[in-house]
């Protein structure tokens, strides 16, 4: 009779360690499934700065392309500007001259 109470105490040994077993086992998944989450949030993050980044780029090299742009017009209509003022200046005396 003495074998009956040991094998009800280490049968509920193994029973409560079991259940601690498997306790811890669902924490750590839990766990794991927040780290993965936490992940998936970060990369989903720096993928939209990324793309913020990248689209603040496009835009300012495209405004720096435009100004280029721009000032060699600019440039260019201020020499057209001045040959033609150059030009015609010749022909038409300023007041007080005589032609």
């Amino acid at each position: 009779m003495s074998v009956y109470p040991i094998a009800v105490v280490v049968f509920a040994a193994l029973t409560v360690g079991a259940g601690i077993g498997w306790w811890r086992l669902r924490a750590l998944e839990r766990l794991i499934r927040r780290e993965r989450a936490t992940v998936r949030l970060t990369e989903a993050a720096h993928h939209r700065d990324t793309e913020a980044f990248k689209r603040r780029i496009r835009a300012a090299v495209a405004e720096q392309r435009a100004a280029e742009l721009r000032d060699r017009l600019l440039t260019e209509a201020e020499q057209i500007v001045t040959a033609e003022y150059a030009r015609t200046t010749r022909h038409h005396p300023q007041e007080g001259e005589t032609p």
